[in-house]
């Protein structure tokens, strides 16, 4: 496993931030111990191995990773997926673009992240899903700044579905994984938006960026097709901005995959989740305080 090397330096703000909260030690944060990670697996039933499907040439995934590596390093890039043999496949792009792999819970996807993030040392991430190929290197780094900073939770608004990376403190997945009572953690952002407990942020994109409500992510055969489109017209590492200027200028393509509508989790398992924050929130901001200490 490729690893990324903790250091620790002087962080004002962070400082600002846990002097604000009591009982908690001053961390330190550098942006080197905040790797970027990507969530990756075969098991899509929709578009079966959409991850490898190819673009202009290049895997689905591969676009993911090359973008991890232009704006973090190749040595700070990280494949998170399961331990299956069905997952076999994407170890084996990871390794030909040589980034590390973490090998870890097949659906407790927090559980994964934070077994990387135990791996490396790592004080946070900033993390995009496989299927996810458009998003921006300069969100992606704003987004480690404000982990490196204190905050808990970070994305960008109002940009395409699919286009924001997000950034998790480790003590805040720890915190979860600690006391959480879901196994299945793919609608991880109800657990960890809760700002009565989380230190969390949503940054504004520029002007030029926004397009929200569209799908710019490859979960059906339309995603893929759209995606194609793109790529064709705009290949290689294309901007986000360039791609809603595409999109502005050739609404047609839209209507590709317009049918398709972004899952949300069901309204009883938002209920168990919120009953869950009232009945624990004093437990969760207990134990958030004990992992902001710096013990890693």
């Amino acid at each position: 496993m490729t690893c990324c090397v903790p250091v620790r330096n002087s962080a004002p703000e962070a400082e600002r931030r846990c002097a604000a909260i009591p009982d908690v030690c001053v961390r330190s944060i550098s942006p080197m111990t905040i790797p970027f990670l990507i969530t990756a697996r075969l098991s899509s039933v929709r578009l079966p191995k959409k991850l490898l499907r190819e673009l202009d040439g290049t895997e689905v995934v591969s676009k993911v990773i090359e973008r991890g590596i232009a704006g973090f390093g190749r040595e700070q890039v990280i494949l998170c997926t399961s331990p299956l043999a069905t997952d076999d496949e994407l170890v084996e792009v990871a390794q030909r673009h040589g980034i590390g792999v973490h090998r870890g819970h097949p659906i407790d996807i927090l559980d994964r992240l934070a077994g990387a993030c135990r791996s490396v040392g790592a004080a946070g991430f900033v993390g995009q899903t496989g299927e996810n190929p458009i998003f921006s290197v300069e969100h992606c780094l704003r987004i480690r700044d404000a982990i490196a900073a204190g905050r808990d939770l970070v994305r960008f608004n109002d940009l395409p579905i699919g286009c924001s990376p997000y950034g998790i403190s480790r003590a805040a997945i720890e915190t979860l994984i600690e006391l959480k009572e879901e196994e299945d953690t793919g609608f991880w952002g109800y657990l960890l938006n809760r700002p009565e407990v989380f230190d969390v942020e949503f940054m504004a994109p520029d002007d030029d960026d926004r397009m929200p409500g569209i799908r710019l992510t490859v979960d059906h055969p339309e995603d893929l097709e759209l995606m194609r489109a793109i790529f064709t017209e705009l290949p290689g590492m294309p901007a986000v901005r360039d791609v809603v200027a595409l999109l502005r200028r050739r609404p047609e393509l839209l209507r590709i995959n317009a049918h398709r509508v972004q899952l949300d989790m069901p309204e009883e398992d938002k209920a168990r989740i919120n009953a869950f924050f009232a009945r624990r929130g004093d437990a969760l901001r207990e134990r958030l305080a004990y992992h902001r200490r710096p013990t890693w």
